[in-house]
């Protein structure tokens, strides 16, 4: 697993089927991306959630490359231009400029994907909250957790309520993570916390008791 340090941790998993991308970073980071790749062409792309930070590079891989990309259905319409992202920042037409400058995805280009599906070999959970429809990937002990959880130096926490869809969802999104069987998690922003925090976390908000 390669991890490309953009906006978003953007990540890079080897199986057996080909390469597949987790996320693309900003709109802006575009020649990043490609620089991060190394000419390598994805067998597929997964995008966690619909947020700019992480679908940015999308529309260009797409066109450069035709490959598939997978995302859940609740945040296709976002991702497809369907629907518009909600402002961030809150502010009044900046913030939706800003939230909605990714170009979108034709619909023919999307996959969708729900819990339990596979793609090239790793299993698909949702993780919503953080939008309705983000997702993760498992296998073999490692969990993509995209942005379910912030991680800093003082360990996981849960995304702020303005960057949420649903942040009472998102609390019991964190329930849920620590009772994955994952020794290893990954995150989109920060570096990866420990099992053990993330049970800590979920302890804390009243998830359940360790």
């Amino acid at each position: 697993m390669e991890v490309f340090p953009l906006a978003a941790n953007t990540y890079l998993l080897d199986t057996p089927q080909g390469a597949l991308l987790v996320d693309t970073g900003m709109p802006q980071e575009n020649q990043k991306l490609l620089r991060h790749l190394k000419g390598r062409k994805p067998a597929a792309l997964l995008i966690t959630h619909h947020h700019l930070d992480h679908v940015g590079g999308a529309r260009m891989l797409w066109e450069r490359y035709g490959l598939p990309i997978y995302a859940h259905p609740l945040d296709i319409p976002y991702i497809s231009g369907e629907r518009r992202r909600p402002p961030f920042p809150p502010i009044p037409w900046l913030g939706d400029w800003i939230a909605n400058s990714p170009r979108p995805l034709p619909p023919e280009a999307l996959i969708p994907v729900e819990e339990g599906a596979r793609v090239l070999g790793w299993q698909v959970v949702h993780l919503p909250g953080h939008t309705p429809g983000q997702i993760g990937l498992l296998r073999e002990g490692v969990l993509l957790a995209a942005d379910a959880l912030r991680v800093g130096t003082k360990g996981p926490w849960l995304p702020p309520a303005v960057v949420n869809h649903d942040t009472a969802q998102a609390r019991r999104t964190v329930g849920k993570i620590a009772q994955l069987e994952a020794e290893h998690i990954y995150v989109g922003h920060g570096p990866p916390p420990t099992k053990r925090a993330v049970k800590v976390l979920a302890e804390r908000l009243g998830l359940f008791e360790l």
